[in-house]
């Protein structure tokens, strides 16, 4: 469930995200996994699963409680997909899987200056406060939630059902919109797609006494 509003107090929704690659982007290629890069592996359900694995000369990683999973060749969708369901087989009912490819001397997906990128800053209940430098990988749109676990995810007491997002709407003028990310974390609703120059913000979770 999204809910809407601004900060003039006036009902809006979440204006459209700017999302457009620059005119001299590369052609977009498969980006595929090999021995001696690394896999950053980033688990929501079990975050002892993550971590920063090296591509072996046998093109697998070695992860503990899991052993050898094969991912040279791979892309980083199809190794999502593949860690996934490697997860859900032997450790976890459900699996949500993040993962980044990072290449020899760090030069990975992530670092490369021919990926095209956005600027989102991240404030509140974060684990990293700040402006991130998201890539656009395979020409798509980077979604909130995606964007969130990629910088860390929510600190102990955020509050996940109510992030706001802050966006300029068509007239320049920004606008407050409250993101549930509970549903998109369930695989329930769609991840909003993020835009240059937004601002998210984390709610702290408040207790009753």
């Amino acid at each position: 469930m999204v809910l809407t509003g601004c900060l003039g107090g006036r009902e809006n929704v979440l204006p459209p995200a700017r999302f457009q690659l620059p005119a001299n982007a590369p052609s977009v290629q498969r980006d595929l996994f090999k021995p001696g890069d690394s896999l950053e592996l980033f688990v929501e359900e079990d975050p002892s699963f993550n971590g920063t694995f090296p591509v072996r000369e046998g093109g697998y990683i070695l992860i503990p409680r899991m052993g050898r999973v094969q991912v040279s060749g791979l892309d980083r969708d199809e190794a999502e997909i593949h860690l996934t369901k490697t997860l859900q087989k032997n450790q976890l009912t459900k699996a949500r899987v993040l993962v980044e490819h990072v290449k020899i001397a760090g030069r990975g997906a992530l670092t490369s200056p021919d990926v095209p990128k956005i600027m989102v800053y991240f404030t509140g209940s974060v684990a990293k406060p700040g402006m991130h430098m998201l890539p656009l990988i395979k020409g798509r749109p980077m979604g909130l939630y995606e964007a969130l676990l990629i910088t860390g995810g929510a600190s102990r007491f955020g509050h996940l059902g109510r992030v706001e997002v802050l966006r300029p709407d068509s007239s320049g003028r920004r606008t407050r919109t409250l993101v549930d990310l509970r549903p998109i974390r369930e695989g329930n609703a769609d991840d909003p797609p993020l835009s240059e120059g937004d601002i998210v913000n984390v709610s702290e979770k408040v207790f009753g006494f």
